[in-house]
């Protein structure tokens, strides 16, 4: 049987969806919406307390039996389970937790390993370890929220293909019981618009006490919940979301709680990520950079409790080891950080479809070519990976880990050099805007409906990695943007190289292939909704020359004020207002100051 896309295969019926949306609309949003918000918040707090002893647990190389008492007694508050009891305080149990929770072999292999290995605990309890750990990616397994599906043998068999590909091929009849059911249990959660399965074991726990009166799930209703494609297996997306839908859900997101980015900012900022996950956000302190970071994280997981690093960087960072550790000659053990654990959770195969991310937070408090070097490195190597100092071991920096980096400008704090500035989009957020707040401005505002999955699936696919592919891209809009691209990077790069600020394949590349983002593949514009092809072509060439281009520039008036003059003239004239105006700013610090400078 052939096998193609899986995120071409599983669907729900209108009328599953309808019980599952019934459900969670019932328990979250109807008469019980009150106790919803009180349970919600108790789950909250436990939730946060095993985010904390899950990292805690992970930073143990040799963990001894007290140290996963944290997590069975959380185990313990999420459900009774004699399986988690205190005799299971031993080494031995810890050491084979720890494996099940932070190893390198896929799920599949350290699931099968652990129940193996841990006598007297079966795939329910496992699943419950798992759970706790990581309750935005694993299920809670129970048989309520199985008998809630009621799978039938062939979707039973769509899913078991599903999570060999996911989770890796396993032996263990128990196992890959439990990892199809992690399948159909995701399948349903994603349809709801849950962001974790904490909600979604809550939602389908109260579905039993639904009243007669509602609409409730009889028996059989569900069987459906996952279909068996004759081509295919997956979990389907959303034929209704779009690129362009996932843009206004990130925009009214960020509206909903009480932030307002300049016109196109949030935009920018997606497609300089589908670009290049290595963004730096500058401007002045408060303006919302790090804010910007973490709704972002937020509104494309919908839960970023573990998928989303706030690192502050400090001073004292000169080389890579605060990033990714270092080996302890002294014990033998490789000290790990929490980007290298994050770095690790991306780079899981089970993983590939969730996005991470990383803020830097005022990243240029230490020099980034020092503390960065090998992720800088490893973004343009072939095999991407990242040597661990003081071993022969290595991992791999995934394509599908985000960086950002917050900048304020100030004393103390250390310029860019090219191999960052190279690898980045520069972003700048300028002077905020004071008004009178109104009541339509503070209503609240309405989320369009879009998927978790949906939106992580849009966000990671649908790039243009190589020039032919976005020069194609671009072609389908209008042949002559190709040629207007490369007419305006020659103009400006003979301009530049008189000037001494000469740039590479790197920048026609990254600049081309953000411009080609800036369209959907339909041809349809994504930077300026609805707005004419043209119109969005020439704003995203002005971004590109301001946030590529121009903070490569630096030195002294006396040296540079020419090369302003006739950068500027060029801006005005191919009509180019972001690029004029910048400069424009740049000439008149290098009169007030002597200094030509990007960074204001």
């Amino acid at each position: 049987m052939a096998k193609s896309n899986p995120n071409d295969a599983l669907s729900l019926s209108s009328e599953q969806k309808n019980a599952l949306h019934s459900a969670k609309a019932w328990w979250q949003e109807g008469e019980r919406r009150l106790d919803y918000l009180g349970e919600r918040a108790q789950y909250q707090n436990v939730l946060e307390q095993a985010a904390h002893a899950r990292d805690r647990f992970r930073a143990l190389n040799s963990p001894v039996g007290t140290d996963a008492v944290p997590i069975l007694r959380l185990a313990r508050a999420f459900a009774p389970n004699v399986a988690v009891n205190r005799t299971r305080e031993t080494d031995a149990f810890a050491r084979a937790l720890h494996a099940l929770l932070f190893g390198d072999a896929l799920l599949g292999e350290r699931l099968s390993d652990f129940l193996q290995t841990v006598r007297g605990v079966g795939a329910l309890t496992a699943s419950q370890l798992l759970f706790t750990a990581y309750p935005d990616r694993y299920p809670f397994v129970t048989r309520e929220a199985m008998g809630f599906l009621s799978a039938t043998s062939e979707q039973k068999r769509a899913a078991r293909l599903l999570a060999q590909e996911r989770y890796g091929e396993t032996g263990d009849v128990q196992t890959t019981s439990l990892l199809t059911r992690f399948v159909l249990l995701d399948t349903a959660r994603n349809a709801m618009s849950l962001p974790d399965f904490a909600d979604f074991d809550a939602v389908l726990r109260h579905a039993r006490e639904m009243p007669k009166g509602t609409t409730r799930r009889k028996r059989g209703t569900l069987a459906n919940a996952v279909r068996e494609s004759e081509e295919a297996y997956g979990v389907a997306p959303n034929p209704d979301a779009t690129e362009a839908g996932l843009l206004r859900y990130l925009e009214a997101f960020a509206a909903s709680q009480g932030l307002t980015y300049p016109p196109l900012a949030i935009r920018n900022y997606y497609l300089c990520h589908k670009t290049k996950p290595f963004v730096i956000l500058a401007g002045l302190s408060g303006t919302g950079k790090t804010r910007l970071t973490e709704l972002f994280a937020e509104g494309i997981t919908g839960n970023p409790r573990s998928r989303y690093r706030l690192l502050p960087v400090r001073p004292d960072w000169s080389d890579p080891s605060p990033l990714l550790g270092y080996h302890n000659a002294l014990t033998g053990n490789y000290i790990g950080t929490p980007f290298l654990d994050l770095l690790k959770e991306a780079g899981r195969a089970e993983n590939r479809d969730r996005s991470y991310f990383v803020c830097l937070d005022e990243m240029n408090l230490a020099r980034a070519e020092h503390y960065l070097a090998d992720v800088l490195s490893a973004m343009e190597a072939r095999g991407r990976e990242i040597p661990l100092a003081g071993t022969f071991d290595a991992v791999t920096l995934p394509r599908n880990l985000f960086l950002s980096g917050t900048v304020n400008v100030e004393e103390g704090t250390h310029p860019f050099g090219l191999k960052v500035l190279d690898r980045a989009n520069v972003i700048e957020f300028g002077e905020v805007r004071f008004q009178q707040t109104t009541t339509q401005a503070t209503s609240p505002t309405s989320l369009p409906e879009i998927a978790p999955g949906d939106r992580e699936r849009l966000f990671l696919g649908g790039g243009v990695e190589t020039v032919a592919e976005a020069e194609g891209r671009l072609a389908l809009v209008s042949p002559r943007y190709v040629e207007r691209f490369y007419e305006c990077l020659a103009g400006l790069s003979d301009l530049l190289i008189e000037g001494g600020f000469a740039f590479g394949y790197r920048v026609r590349d990254e600049s081309l292939r953000y411009i080609a983002h800036s369209f959907a593949p339909d041809g349809s514009t994504l930077l300026i909704e609805g707005g004419a092809a043209e119109d969005s072509f020439n704003v995203a060439l002005d971004f590109q020359w301001v946030q590529k281009v121009l903070p490569r520039i630096g030195g002294t008036q006396e040296r540079l004020s020419k090369l302003l003059r006739v950068l500027t003239d060029w801006a005005e004239i191919n009509h180019f207002p972001r690029t004029a105006a910048k400069l424009s700013r740049m000439t008149r610090r290098a009169n007030e100051e002597g200094i030509v400078s990007f960074w204001d």
